[in-house]
């Protein structure tokens, strides 16, 4: 069965407290982010059932750029592309020949993807942080979202080198990142999406 990229992209919400422990791995995690004002690389997705069973496997390249611009590619054997201008989002999927466009709101730039590229002092307000051994747990804060935690693993150079995500099914979403540049010069263009002649155009208000 496909898996679109929205059951990890697309999460939507996050009434827990922080402690002081909390509090001191999020200003942790702010300070690894705030110097990443832009990243690109590839990925390598896996996807598995609460079972620990492996669904899906797919892999891509990314680009992200603070704040909230992201262009995340999949490749076989689902390829898809999913880019936000941090005003609109679109998800294109050229097998179905099918783009889904949707206004971001508060909610869309809480995602874990997004996160990298979003507003660090937002973390607070969205998410309780752990640190446990040098990776970053966290929980969002409203019961509703969809996914339950993400932990986020980073390298020796302080780049982000691995994301978890497990939803509310018990799935849980594996990335592993790659070749990762930090800072690279982006061209605003690839965070915008010209819908290819007879796409249908899906609008999600």
């Amino acid at each position: 069965m496909k898996q679109t990229l929205s059951l990890f992209l697309i999460a939507l919400g996050f009434t827990l407290g922080t402690s002081g422990a909390r509090a001191d791995a999020t200003d942790e995690l702010s300070r690894l982010l705030q110097p990443l004002g832009a990243i690109s690389g590839s990925f390598r997705q896996t996807l598995k059932d609460e079972k620990g069973k492996v669904l899906q496997k797919s892999s891509g390249n990314f680009s992200v750029q603070r704040p909230g611009k992201l262009r995340w590619q999949t490749g076989e054997p689902f390829p898809q592309l999913l880019v936000t201008n941090n005003k609109n989002l679109w998800l294109y999927d050229p097998d179905l020949e099918q783009v889904t466009i949707r206004p971001v709101d508060n909610r869309m730039k809480e995602t874990p993807a997004l996160l990298l590229g979003g507003k660090v002092e937002d973390i607070r307000g969205s998410f309780a942080v752990a640190n446990k051994k040098g990776a970053y747990y966290l929980t969002p804060k409203r019961k509703s979202a969809p996914f339950k935690s993400m932990v986020i693993r980073f390298d020796k150079g302080g780049l982000p080198s691995a994301m978890t995500v497990r939803d509310g099914m018990g799935q849980t979403t594996e990335i592993n990142f790659n070749g990762l540049q930090a800072n690279p010069k982006l061209s605003s263009s690839i965070f915008n999406f010209k819908v290819p002649k007879g796409t249908d155009v899906i609008r999600d208000e």
